[in-house]
């Protein structure tokens, strides 16, 4: 479990710094306030997961992002970031399973539906770039 939430950390971690890229890589409003909405729940849930890490351990951790690539088109990067939204819902699914308090699982539900929304979110982008 304290494995899963170090790599649900590192991820949240990589995606802000991804979509705070994506946003750079347009002057289009309303496609930046789209990945806007990712880029801020990412860094809330990285600040749950690290409560949730800090509940169970009693430790505080820290991790740093894997290297992020950069795409030449905003399209390749919202179609790559509508995989990882989905991937990290199977992956929060998994960890949310192994809690036992309310609190933590509750937590959970919100980041997988955030993760959900920012899923969606991406293919009307990718539509809407197309």
């Amino acid at each position: 479990l304290l494995d899963l939430l170090r790599e649900a950390m590192m991820d949240e971690k990589k995606d802000h710094r991804k979509y705070k890229l994506m946003m750079e890589m347009t002057d289009n409003e309303e496609v930046i306030d789209q990945i806007r909405f990712a880029y801020e729940d990412e860094a809330k849930h990285y600040d749950m997961f690290q409560e949730i890490y800090e509940d169970l351990t009693g430790k505080s951790i820290q991790v740093t992002a894997p290297e992020q690539s950069r795409y030449s088109k905003l399209i390749d990067a919202v179609k790559s970031s509508i995989n990882g939204e989905l991937e990290a819902v199977e992956l929060y699914r998994e960890i949310r399973a192994m809690l036992r308090g309310r609190k933590h699982r509750d937590m959970l539900y919100e980041i997988i539906t955030d993760e959900q929304e920012h899923a969606t979110r991406f293919v009307y982008l990718y539509s809407m770039l197309k």
